[in-house]
């Protein structure tokens, strides 16, 4: 059974909606419980969409101004490295992940206006490593970006400590391993 719609207009740009002064289909229950009561949409009346008509002229100056912007953030952003130092294992697994909001606080004071909501994440970023990290403004405002994962200095000494060990004990098993090679023969 498909649900009930409305058609509401759009008095505010909404992400996957539309934009101001739009006619949009929508559920009722997301008309009545949402955008109705928040003042984002209303009833397409004609004296309605005479209102909007001026609003949708203000937003989309406003809405040019800041591609413009979003634009030069882009082009700025082309090849820019960050670091992030984080507490690790001695494997190099992270105690807790780098997050979106990790890179966009990491961005802004490195002077970038870049949202969490802008930054999309390869997966986990878990580990101590070099990761390629996607900001996108929209589907054909976007660009790369390296992150450096890297461990804080106990976490570095724990790791080489571990690396050392490792090292001793592969050197033992190879010779124990030469050792039993001519007793075989």
């Amino acid at each position: 059974m498909k649900g009930k719609t409305r058609k509401l207009l759009l008095n505010d740009s909404i992400k996957h909606v539309g934009k101001v002064g739009d006619v949009v289909e929508v559920s009722a229950g997301y008309a009545r419980n949402y955008l109705v009561p928040k003042g984002l949409a209303v009833e397409p009346t004609p004296s309605n969409l005479k209102k909007v008509e001026e609003r949708r002229k203000e937003v989309e100056r406003l809405e040019r101004e800041l591609r413009a912007k979003q634009e030069q953030v882009i082009a700025k952003l082309e090849g820019i490295e960050i670091a992030l130092e984080r507490r690790a294992n001695e494997q190099g697994h992270l105690f807790g992940s780098v997050s979106a909001t990790d890179i966009s606080r990491a961005l802004e004071a490195q002077g970038f206006a870049v949202a969490p909501e802008d930054v999309y994440l390869p997966g986990k970023l878990d580990r101590i490593e070099k990761y390629n990290v996607d900001i996108a403004f929209a589907s054909d405002l976007r660009t790369t970006i390296k992150v450096w994962v890297s461990p804080d200095a106990e976490s570095k000494s724990a790791i080489a400590e571990y690396s050392k060990q490792r090292a001793a004990e592969k050197a033992a098993a190879a010779a124990a391993a030469e050792k039993a090679a001519p007793a075989a023969e």
